[in-house]
């Protein structure tokens, strides 16, 4: 049997996971890897509303083996799922690989596993899911096309695990990092925050004795001012996350 004949037409990998979007359509995506077809979103239960459970199945050309399906499923989930994240701005959690199969070669039966839920507690209650618009979903689209280059990939990883943790300090300081990253010092960061939210409020700095954002105060309040109050700060950036969440996500999406 030659090499081409012991290939299978196709495969696929499922994952299961949650985020609080809601949408009764199947969603279908283009990802560009060489061997992806196409990427496959559904709630699994449509029409629950606060229901947060999501399946994504990536559905692959001709591979060789269920091995080849797992291995290249789990060397790009993270990134799509990061992705996914950014695109949407949405927390995403509890990701689980639930399946995976192979389209038979002629005269063959199919191969396809599933796999048993992973164990553990869960609480239960009602959030609500804004719907997913058609314009949401091509943002999606668009940005997985477009945000291929590996700076994209570790920005998009750092806010994705950013807007993951519940822990406001830690988020703050990562969505600092990230603007930390792109301008390489705390005046430029400034400027850039600035011409995103020309409201944002300053106050003279008692280091520098020169104007910086609440931001940047509340990121140096943090890391070297052992004067001030911890919870004071921690009050404060929960008061304004919102608002530097945003900035944020509006520098990286001029980035792409």
């Amino acid at each position: 049997m030659d090499s081409q004949s012991s290939m299978y037409p196709a495969g696929h990998i499922k994952y299961a996971f949650e985020m609080h979007m809601a949408s009764n359509e199947e969603i279908s995506l283009e990802y560009g890897h060489t061997n992806v077809t196409k990427l496959v979103l559904k709630k699994e239960n449509p029409s629950d509303e606060y229901d947060p459970k999501w399946l994504m199945t990536i559905h692959f050309g001709p591979v060789s083996s269920i091995e080849e399906v797992d291995e290249t499923g789990n060397e790009i989930k993270d990134d799509i799922f990061n992705i996914l994240s950014f695109a949407l701005n949405t927390k995403i959690v509890k990701i689980n690989r639930v399946g995976h199969g192979l389209t038979p070669r002629p005269g063959e039966g199919a191969i396809c596993h599933g796999f048993l839920p992973v164990p553990g507690g869960e609480i239960k209650m009602k959030v609500g899911c804004p719907n997913l618009s058609n314009s949401d979903i091509q943002e999606v689209q668009d940005y997985i096309l477009r945000s291929n280059s590996s700076q994209h990939q570790t920005f998009n990883r750092l806010y994705s695990y950013a807007i993951g943790t519940d822990e406001p300090v830690v988020q703050f300081l990562i969505l600092y990092l990230i603007l930390y990253e792109i301008n390489r010092n705390q005046a430029a960061i400034d400027r850039q925050i600035m011409a995103l939210e020309p409201n944002t409020p300053q106050s003279i700095s008692t280091h520098t004795r020169q104007p910086e954002t609440i931001y940047t105060r509340l990121r140096n309040e943090i890391t070297h001012r052992i004067n001030s109050d911890p919870e004071t700060t921690r009050v404060e950036i929960i008061n304004n996350q919102d608002n530097f969440k945003k900035i944020v996500h509006d520098t990286l999406k001029q980035m792409v």
